[in-house]
């Protein structure tokens, strides 16, 4: 058995003058997924496939194809397990899938863990122009923060695509900036896909989990708490932009809402996930108030799982038509209230 040390690294590369690309004898269901991706340009698309139905190959064919085709210049791959490195790496080494080249590519492996622990290190010496195509497999096993790694590779690369690659619902907030692909038994079996998709996405259950107590407020990452109130604004009529989670002028949910003859009303939220004894202080909503004016928002809300310090609670009060808070107890309530109106 290897030692420890003998091990691949985190991060493996190819760099041929001539990449061995994929050729293989495709099903329809691959194929045509593949000439769908090919053919439109949307920044991120997901692909759910039931297991046994060759997304690995499916994946691999497509970062083929748009390497030969000059559409990307290099290919990241995401995954959640050595093992489905180690598998990418023997199929592209042995040329068992096919003979086509493609000169100068260049194929990139990561896991999440690896990603995670130093998120820079892949992008040294990387010029600022490339195009890439990140390929996110296994996304059921990267958790919420999936969709922040997606988010900061592509601001730092323009025109650059992300696929992720998943045989179950997967835990990222699937909304209309997604195209959806879907093949295999499972995804063809039932009417409506992609709606029951997005039910059973761990995103939309968070309500019901937190609820039923199956997870506590204090365990919710950053994001999921995000996630969980743009969830329970929807369910209250308004349009929801996720921000991305980075970079984001202190702003993680803009909220919009008709009120009809009145007009549009516009919130801003900042979400702060700390813990009970750690209140939120009167610096974070004078940061908000500017925010506030800075996006033309009629009001900005500070939701937090503790409370607000005595300053910060006068500073709202004051200015209660700009400013709001949604603390520990009012959070406790709004959860109940939407679970009921469900």
């Amino acid at each position: 058995m290897a030692s420890q040390k003998d091990r691949a690294p985190s991060y493996w590369a190819v760099e041929t003058d001539h990449m061995i690309i994929p050729s293989f004898q495709l099903a329809p269901q691959q194929e045509g997924f593949l000439n769908s991706f090919l053919e439109r340009n949307d920044a991120r698309t997901l692909l759910v496939a039931a297991p046994g139905m060759g997304k690995t190959v499916t994946s691999i064919m497509a970062a083929g194809r748009m390497l030969a085709r000059g559409l990307v210049d290099r290919v990241l791959l995401v995954a959640g397990h050595r093992a489905l490195i180690d598998h990418w790496q023997s199929l592209l080494q042995s040329g068992a899938l096919g003979h086509e080249t493609a000169p100068g590519s260049a194929f990139v492996t990561t896991t999440y863990a690896a990603l995670n622990r130093d998120p820079d290190r892949i992008w040294t010496d990387v010029a600022p122009r490339t195009r890439w195509l990140f390929l996110f497999e296994e996304v059921n096993l990267a958790g919420p923060d999936v969709e922040a790694i997606a988010a900061d590779a592509l601001n730092r690369f323009p025109g650059s695509r992300a696929l992720f690659v998943t045989n179950e619902a997967p835990p990222i907030a699937v909304d209309t900036q997604f195209t959806f692909q879907f093949f295999g038994r499972d995804a063809l079996s039932e009417p409506n896909t992609q709606s029951r998709l997005e039910q059973s996405a761990p995103s939309v259950g968070l309500l019901q989990r937190v609820q039923q107590k199956l997870i506590h407020l204090d365990d919710l990452s950053w994001r999921e708490f995000e996630q969980l109130i743009a969830n329970m604004l929807e369910a209250e009529g308004y349009c929801v932009e996720l921000m991305k989670g980075s970079k984001d002028g202190g702003v993680d949910v803009v909220a919009i809402k008709d009120l009809g003859d009145t007009g549009l009303f516009k919130s801003v939220w900042q979400a702060k996930k700390h813990r009970l004894d750690r209140k939120v202080g009167l610096s974070l909503v004078r940061e908000l108030a500017d925010t506030r004016q800075e996006h033309g928002a009629s009001k900005g809300i500070i939701v937090t799982t503790s409370f607000l310090t005595s300053g910060a609670l006068e500073r709202v009060e004051r200015d209660q038509y700009q400013l709001g808070k949604v603390d520990r107890t009012d959070l406790d309530r709004w959860i109940e209230r939407t679970l009921r109106a469900e």
